[in-house]
């Protein structure tokens, strides 16, 4: 719509409203918002917040002049205000659905989401045709994790704009959470289609079809995504870009994460929302860590960190977790709370309040589990409510801002030579990055014929989630079975569609599509339990088995891995040496095939491998939890020996207890 038609609106608008008031006042109101509309138009924004503030003293119960000095508010970055206008405006105007759309907008960026999810409804009451607030709304829901409600939020503005870019895009993101991935890729075909696209659009298109198996064009479209992040500073999900096929190095990452730094930084200074919090240095007294996590909860990293929460030496340490994940009563979520001091429920805090409830706890040591991945909330960290903060285990890679002080590490995965890639300083611990404890293993062992398994076959796995699994390792794969007769290759049970491509393409590397056997989604004890069929666990090269690697060996079944350049494609090649197994690490795409072939071929050696693995499991540093947290504790203990000190952060390195 033009400017004149907006002008010509809104003043037929307010005469109707100010028909019974004085009309010097409404001529004089009308002639400043036509003056504010104008400025705002031509982008001075400054000389529209003006014209459209005389208009509000002409006129104070001008509902159209205090919402429009929102929006240039808004547009200023004084957000404070800019919502106090849009509530003012949506006070005096009755069901006014454009003011109370900017609140919930608002309000959605500030994540104070119940009101924002109430205000946006409004909107949608007193306008079902406001196709924007399906949107925003159903960018809410999804934050609140009622992702079924987003979904049919999503659904119902595409019935009104069934080719609107922004809402096919986020509805792709609920698809892909539904499981409904191909639904989700044809979504982002059609936002992309449209030409009103943004880059997001290509990255997660790429994700989809990587989940699905569907290698179509992968390559080249990673090869051109990793240029842009390269030479256009594009920020694409870095947690996505890690596991592109096209295995992006260690400067394309730091590009693609210094490009979300600056959308973080920028996103802060848009809400006026920077910190303010002053950090004392306190003598004596214990330290105090707080971890900052959604993930309290069933979910992997129960069988890495609850043992360590539990095992900090309570005389050095005070343990708080925060957490922000959706509602779990389970039993690991229970455990969490019992292996903490405090544990805090932030879920429904805005970033600014958890915050403030972080300073005010005083937490000294600040750990972020997210880093870049689903769900996290770098809004808290930007705010610096602790005066160490430590990017911790979540996200292999550096974030690529400023308010992130320190990231744990080995000198496996992350080679000395290699700080120049990281914004955070590197802190080395001895023996591995990754903590790990002992899991629940079923003693009920399911039959080879329930696993769907052959008797006779030798097994080969890989239960990485598919988005892992690139054609250039599917390839090796193939070559592994071809030169492995009578094994077949057993992968996590995927969607049909998933199962289907992977068939395909195993036949067109000329394996019979037989020879994939899937394992449907069990307990985490029953799934150790059936590891028990499997005989040599392959890992996937540009994104490594982490936790599943962990898991494999537990049960003894060896692992071979190939490391690559990236913290990422080197997590198992860690945690092999952690198990002091080195002789599972293949320094090339070649050595790793020809191993694998080699121990399907010698039942005696596989099985010397597999009697070291069982030993090393009770004396290798991997399993022990006590150690591992002894060296943590030692790494905590000297930041906050340098921050006492009033040295900046620095690179260090932990020394191996004895």
């Amino acid at each position: 719509m033009n400017l004149k038609r907006k002008i010509n609106r809104r003043i037929e608008s307010e005469k109707r409203t100010l028909r019974s008031s004085d009309p010097a006042n409404i001529h004089a109101a009308i002639a400043a918002m036509t003056a504010g509309l104008a400025s705002h138009e031509q982008g001075n924004v400054s000389a529209a917040i003006t014209y459209y503030r005389t208009a509000i003293e002409h006129h104070p119960n001008l509902a159209e002049a205090h919402n429009a000095l929102g929006v240039a508010l808004y547009d200023k970055g004084a957000v404070e205000e800019a919502l106090d206008a849009h509530q003012m405006a949506s006070g005096l105007k009755e069901d006014y659905a454009d003011a109370l759309y900017h609140c919930g907008n608002i309000l959605l960026e500030q994540r104070d989401y119940k009101a924002a999810a109430r205000m946006l409804q409004q909107v949608i009451n007193s306008d079902p045709s406001y196709v924007r607030a399906y949107d925003k709304l159903g960018q809410v829901l999804f934050r609140l994790f009622l992702i079924e409600q987003a979904h049919a939020a999503y659904a119902a503005g595409l019935e009104l704009a069934p080719d609107d870019a922004d809402i096919l895009h986020n509805i792709s993101l609920v698809l892909m959470l539904l499981g409904r991935r191909t639904e989700a890729k044809q979504c982002l075909e059609k936002a992309i289609a449209s030409g009103q696209h943004k880059p997001m659009s290509q990255c997660y298109l790429l994700t989809s079809k990587m989940y699905l198996c569907d290698w179509d064009n992968i390559e080249a479209l990673s090869d051109t995504l990793v240029r842009q992040v390269c030479d256009h500073k594009l920020p694409l999900d870095p947690f996505s870009f890690q596991g592109f096929p096209t295995a992006p190095d260690n400067a394309a990452q730091l590009a693609c994460a210094l490009a979300n730094g600056e959308v973080v930084s920028a996103s802060l200074n848009a809400l006026g929302s920077g910190s303010s919090f002053a950090h004392r240095r306190h003598p004596g007294g214990r330290i105090r860590v707080g971890y900052l996590s959604m993930d309290f909860r069933s979910h992997p990293m129960a069988y890495l960190m609850t043992e360590i929460l539990q095992k900090h030496d309570r005389d050095k340490f005070e343990v708080y977790a925060y957490s922000f994940g959706p509602p779990d009563d389970s039993p690991e979520r229970q455990r969490f709370v019992e292996v903490s001091d405090h544990f805090i429920d932030i879920q429904n805090m805005t970033d600014s309040k958890a915050a403030q409830r972080i300073h005010a706890d005083g937490v000294d040591i600040l750990i972020d589990r997210k880093g870049y991945t689903f769900g996290h909330r770098l809004g808290i960290l930007a705010r610096r409510p602790a005066p160490i903060q430590v990017n911790y285990l979540a996200f292999g890679g550096t974030m690529g801002v400023d308010f992130i002080d320190y990231a744990v590490v080995d000198e496996f995965v992350v080679p000395l030579d290699q700080q120049k890639f990281y914004t955070e300083r590197l802190v080395y611990l001895p023996d591995t990055y990754q903590p790990n404890s002992f899991r629940p293993v079923s003693d009920v062992t399911p039959t080879r014929a329930e696993c769907g398994l052959p008797e006779d076959a030798f097994v080969f796995c890989c239960f990485n989630q598919t988005y892992k699994i690139t054609p250039k390792a599917f390839d090796i794969w193939m070559r592994i079975l071809q030169r492995t007769p009578g094994s077949v290759l057993w992968l996590l049970k995927p969607d049909e569609t998933t199962a289907d491509n992977l068939r395909r393409e195993a036949a067109a590397r000329g394996i019979a599509p037989s020879r994939l056997a899937f394992a449907p989604k069990v307990s985490q004890a029953e799934h150790l339990a059936r590891h028990r069929h499997a005989d040599l666990f392959l890992d996937t090269l540009v994104v490594n088995a982490l936790t599943t690697a962990s898991d494999a060996l537990f049960v003894s079944v060896p692992v071979v891995t190939c490391p690559g350049q990236t913290f990422v494609a080197r997590g198992a090649g860690s945690i092999l040496r952690a198990l002091e197994m080195p002789e599972l690490i293949a320094d090339t795409p070649e050595e790793y095939e020809g191993l694998a072939v080699a121990l399907a071929a010698n039942p005696e050696r596989l099985r010397g491998v597999r009697e070291k693995i069982a030993i090393k499991r009770e004396t290798a540093p991997l399993f022990d939890s006590t150690r591992y947290t002894h060296h943590l504790d030692a790494a905590y203990r000297e930041m906050w020996r340098l921050h006492q000190a009033g040295e900046t952060p620095k690179p260090f390195s932990i020394a191996p207890i004895s």
